[in-house]
């Protein structure tokens, strides 16, 4: 799992540095966390299902994000929050917010179908406004004991488009 970890933050890397050579591509860091759970599987106790945090840090200028893509690599649900001023903060300090709760991106955890395919996911599917954004984390999920790595790569994120320049 290491290994898979430190090749993928090597492609996220280049995608980031690449993305300075699209206009509607927005430059960011990358860091992913595998996230150890604990959860009693009564069929298979020996199972843990596995999960992967993925942060894309936009430093310090905060950034309208209208999409989101990438390549799939046997994730079946992934979960998206978003660190933004809080609102109801008069220190206005950043805060995690759930944007998409849990959104499959397969409709099979255990086979090949869909396992690879290209995702894209659009602001208008959270349910909070993508706007002024700091961070976003993405939690990568893969319940099925058929697959030992997953996560995703080629991730590019893609500013909003406002209306007026249409």
């Amino acid at each position: 799992m290491e290994n898979y970890m430190d090749e993928l933050n090597s492609k996220l890397s280049i995608v980031s540095s690449s993305a300075e050579n699209n206009h509607n591509s927005i430059e960011f860091g990358a860091t992913v966390i595998p996230i150890y759970l604990n959860i009693n599987h009564q069929k298979n106790p020996d199972y843990n299902p596995k999960c992967t945090a993925m942060i894309l840090d936009f430093g310090s200028i905060p950034q309208d994000v209208g999409e989101i893509y990438f390549k799939n690599y046997y994730t079946y649900i992934i979960s998206i929050l978003v660190m933004k001023i809080s609102n109801n903060d008069s220190k206005r300090s950043k805060k995690w917010y759930i944007a998409i709760r849990q959104k499959k991106l397969r409709n099979n955890v255990h086979t090949e179908f869909e396992s690879q395919d290209y995702e894209c996911i659009k602001s208008s599917e959270s349910e909070i406004d993508w706007s002024d954004l700091y961070k976003i984390k993405l939690i990568l999920r893969q319940p099925s004991p058929n697959w030992s790595n997953f996560g995703i790569d080629d991730v590019k994120v893609i500013r909003k488009v406002q209306s007026g320049n249409v």
